[in-house]
This record gives C-alpha cells, sequence and structure tokens, in this order.
C-alpha cells in the first residue's frame, strides 16, 4: 500500500512539473542574414577573401585585399531597419519543430534597427583582386598555392572566391520585436505535443555593432576564377547566390 501511495505521488510531481515547468530557447544571432546583409559578428573588414569549395560547402578565410580608404558610395547616415532576419541558430538540443517554428517567428516578428546607419559600397573590385595577386607574385609570394588559384581556375572546379565588397555602418543596433510576450523582448512560439516555447531575445545585446561606425552589416561578392586571354587569373561575378547562403556559410568558420 505505501508503495502504491508512493507510486502516485512521484507521478502527481512528475505531472506537476510537466505543467507548471517552461521551455525557453535563446537564439544566436551571429552572422544572420538581414535585408540590409549578414550581421558582422566577427568584425570582418572590406576586402576580407574567402574560398568556398561549393563541393564540401566550407568556407576558407584568406587574406584581406586591400580596398580604398574611402567607399566609391556612402549614403547619409539615417536609422535603418534590418528585417527578413534569417540564419539563425539555436543549441543542439532544441528540437527540431521548435527551430522551424523560432525560425519563423523571428522572420516575421523580430527586426534590427541601426542607428546613424550608412550604406558603403566599393566597385572595381575585380581590379582589387588582380592587383593584390600582382603585388603578391612581385613579392615572391606563392599566392598560386595559398590561394589555391591554379585549382579553382580550372574548369568545373567547384571553387568559389567570396569577397567582402561593402558594409553598412552604424553606431548602435538594437533588437525590436512585435506581438512579443507580455511587452518583454520574448516570443511564444508551440512546442511538442500542444505546449509552447518562449524564444528569449532579452540576452542578445549585439555586442559587435556598438561604437561610432560600427561595421554592422556585409555584403559580398561571389566571384569565379579562369585563365583570360593573355593566360593570366580573372574573375567573372557568380550570380544569384542568396545573403542566407553566406551566412550559413560563415558560422561554419
Amino acid at each position: 500500500m505505501r508503495l502504491r501511495r508512493a507510486s502516485v505521488t512521484i507521478i502527481f510531481f512528475m505531472l506537476l512539473y510537466g505543467c507548471t515547468s517552461s521551455s525557453v530557447v535563446k537564439p544566436n544571432f551571429e552572422y544572420a542574414s538581414t535585408n540590409l546583409g549578414v550581421y558582422n559578428s566577427g568584425l570582418l573588414n572590406v576586402g576580407q577573401l574567402f574560398i568556398w569549395d561549393t563541393r564540401a560547402n566550407s568556407l576558407t578565410r584568406l587574406d584581406e585585399v586591400p580596398f580604398p580608404s574611402e567607399p566609391t558610395s556612402r549614403t547619409s547616415p539615417t536609422t535603418l531597419i534590418a528585417s527578413n532576419i534569417s540564419s539563425v541558430s539555436f543549441g543542439a538540443e532544441v528540437d527540431a519543430a521548435v527551430k522551424a517554428s523560432a525560425t519563423v517567428a523571428i522572420r516575421d516578428n523580430v527586426s534590427i534597427q541601426v542607428q546613424n546607419g550608412s550604406r558603403e559600397e566599393y566597385r572595381y573590385t575585380i581590379g582589387l583582386l588582380s592587383n593584390e595577386i600582382n603585388r603578391k607574385k612581385s613579392a615572391g609570394e606563392d599566392v598560386d598555392t595559398s590561394w589555391l588559384l591554379n585549382r579553382a581556375a580550372q574548369k568545373d572546379s567547384g571553387l568559389r572566391y567570396v569577397l567582402v565588397r561593402g558594409l553598412v555602418t552604424s553606431d548602435k543596433a538594437e533588437l525590436m520585436a512585435k506581438n512579443t510576450s507580455s511587452g518583454g523582448l520574448s516570443l511564444i512560439v508551440p512546442g511538442g505535443k500542444g505546449g509552447s516555447v518562449k524564444v528569449d531575445l532579452s540576452k542578445e545585446s549585439l555586442a559587435s555593432c556598438t561604437g561610432q561606425r560600427s561595421p554592422c552589416f556585409l555584403s559580398f561578392q561571389v566571384l569565379t576564377a579562369y585563365y583570360n586571354a593573355k593566360g593570366n587569373y580573372d574573375f567573372e561575378p557568380v550570380r544569384g547566390v542568396a545573403n542566407s547562403q553566406i551566412a550559413d556559410l560563415m558560422k561554419t568558420l
């Protein structure tokens, strides 16, 4: 009889714990994709070059190509809104269904307000890249090997170059959310077995975007290498690569 009562008591507390405990997930906005570009978690600069192995879907950081001190164009500082946020990551312990629900909720309800934001873009990037290759060769550097140029220029190599070609600079960036829970910076999304999960946004400080003219968001150019008519390395842009695809690659660094 005592064993039965003890079992009932244990079951009661298990049910009580299941009913009263709340499940909370905290998203990671590292290299998140937005309509303003990819969030610059690593404080990268314009000219930073990567090589992308499209077959292994891996990204390797190379050198920083020298860019002019001033961009080709710069917009006047104003308040900007980064919306359509995607490529947000969660801990491995978070259920796939919860991740999917939270991802949609963030995309539809969360934005990043950028104060004194300016877009800075650089043109003639292929010329800048070629100049750096020539400079390295003149200095005796084996850039063919270090940048995998010879391999990348072969037909169907599967290697592409990714170059940071623009920035959105800002003094500060803050998360904003609509349809939040009880006025706090959080969202409630469906959980497993009819329950719900709280998406806690309050701990995300976007610390890498604080300070005058901080490089908050990145724009990229994807390039394919080839040998031109003179037998020199040359490059042409690759169209149709989504920001979110680059953002996901950046997380693998």
